[in-house]
C-alpha cells in the first residue's frame, strides 16, 4: 500500500488527517482568492451584459411606444371613416368643402372627440404645424369621393395613413 501523504507520529498516534490539512492548507496559500484582475473582469462581463439587457429593453419600449400610436391611429382613422359613412349625410360632406375645413388637428385624434362633437365639427381650416393630423380630399360629383389621410411622424419620419370612402346622395 502506497502512501499518499506524510504522515505524523504524535504522542505514539498517526495523523493522516493532519497531515492531509496540512498540506491542503500549504497548497491553498498560493491562491488565496481572487486577484484584483479577475475581480475587475467578472465586473466588466457583467456591465456588458447588463448594458445589452438594458439597451434590448429600451428598444423594446420606444418599439411598443411607436406601435401603441400606430394603432391609436388607425382606430381613429377607422372611427372617423365610420363615422362618415353612417352618421354624416352628403349636405355636410359639402359643407366642409365649401367652409374649405379639411383638417382635423393634433389635439382631437381621438375617440371621444368624435363622440362628443361629431366628426364634421373637429375638421379646421388651416393646415395644422404639428403632426399627427387628418387631412380630407374631397372631389365633388354626384357621388363624393372622399380620401382621409392621417399625417404622423413614425422614428422622423412622415407616414401616410390614408383611407378613401364615398358618399352618395341617395334616398331611402
Amino acid at each position: 500500500m502506497r502512501v499518499l501523504f506524510n504522515t505524523k507520529i504524535v504522542k505514539g498516534r498517526c495523523t493522516v488527517l493532519r497531515c492531509v490539512w496540512e498540506q491542503l492548507s500549504w497548497n491553498s496559500n498560493i491562491n488565496k482568492g481572487y486577484s484584483l484582475i479577475e475581480v475587475i473582469c467578472s465586473i466588466t462581463v457583467f456591465s456588458i451584459l447588463f448594458i445589452t439587457i438594458l439597451s434590448i429593453q429600451l428598444n423594446n419600449l420606444k418599439l411598443k411606444k411607436t406601435s401603441n400610436e400606430i394603432y391609436n391611429n388607425t382606430i381613429f382613422i377607422e372611427a372617423a371613416k365610420n363615422n362618415i359613412i353612417y352618421n354624416c349625410s352628403y349636405d355636410e360632406i359639402e359643407k366642409l368643402a365649401l367652409e374649405n375645413r379639411y383638417y382635423i388637428a393634433k389635439e382631437n385624434i381621438q375617440e371621444d372627440k368624435i363622440k362628443e362633437k361629431g366628426i364634421t365639427n373637429l375638421f379646421i381650416q388651416n393646415k395644422p404645424s404639428e403632426e399627427p393630423y387628418i387631412a380630407i380630399d374631397i372631389e365633388q360629383g354626384k357621388v363624393l369621393k372622399l380620401n382621409l389621410k392621417l399625417y404622423t411622424k413614425i422614428k422622423d419620419n412622415t407616414k401616410v395613413m390614408e383611407c378613401e370612402i364615398y358618399k352618395g346622395k341617395y334616398k331611402r
